[in-house]
């Protein structure tokens, strides 16, 4: 039976599960993989293989192409410095046309065809004529992509009042729901700022335990 890893797209795109093939892939390999457009990309593999249940997939799933060769690691570096210059330009269009959003992150996809935005708003931001600029400068398509505080923090990186990194930016997959409830069941203090992480919402820790608070 085939296998499947899950995949994080690059640094804060969507997950997805591919196809390993006869690859030797664990978590934390970084590695190609198919695009949806045909071309290749790249992505860090978050989740041991397991079978794959293809009668359950909406489309057929991508393919893992190969680990990551120097090659491949010189051609991400090269576009993690691309990826400065584009954070530097589009900061200094969002200055320009004073637009009420914070930029987070620049990045470039692995064949260098997109150039992804990364931003928080409170609300909705109209960029179209940014879109339009940045275009005619990168000559590619833009992306301009929304995010949550959490999601800041992960890309951003950090230390935690434990003193260690921050859990989002070493393990944790995705974010679940955090209530006020979990502190009170704790007998911790429901001082927002005392059970706040860096990003400024309640810890993600919270709810490590909650399971055996409440047995």
């Amino acid at each position: 039976m085939e296998q499947v890893v899950q995949i994080r797209i690059r640094k804060l795109d969507r997950l997805a599960y591919f196809l390993m093939g006869n690859l030797n892939l664990k978590i934390t390999d970084y590695c190609i993989i198919e695009s949806e457009s045909g071309k290749e990309d790249y992505g860090e593999v978050i989740s041991s293989p397991k079978p794959a249940d293809l009668k359950k997939t909406d489309s057929p799933l991508k393919k893992v192409i190969r680990k990551v060769n120097e090659a491949d690691i010189k051609r991400i570096e090269e576009n993690y410095k691309r990826d400065e210059e584009a954070f530097k330009i589009c900061l200094e269009k969002i200055e320009e046309k004073k637009l009420p959003m914070k930029l987070i992150e620049a990045e470039h996809s692995f064949d260098l065809s997109t150039v992804t935005f990364y931003y928080w708003a409170e609300g909705r931001v109209d960029f179209k004529e940014l879109v339009k600029e940045l275009a005619s400068i990168f000559n590619c398509r833009i992306e301009m992509r929304q995010i949550g505080l959490r999601d800041e923090a992960r890309m951003v990186g950090g230390y935690g009042i434990c003193g260690r990194p921050l859990c989002c930016t070493l393990f944790l997959k995705k974010f679940e729901p955090v209530t006020i409830r979990m502190a009170k069941d704790q007998s911790l203090p429901l001082d927002i700022a005392k059970i706040s992480g860096l990003c400024g919402r309640l810890m993600c820790c919270l709810g490590f335990e909650e399971e055996n608070y409440k047995k």
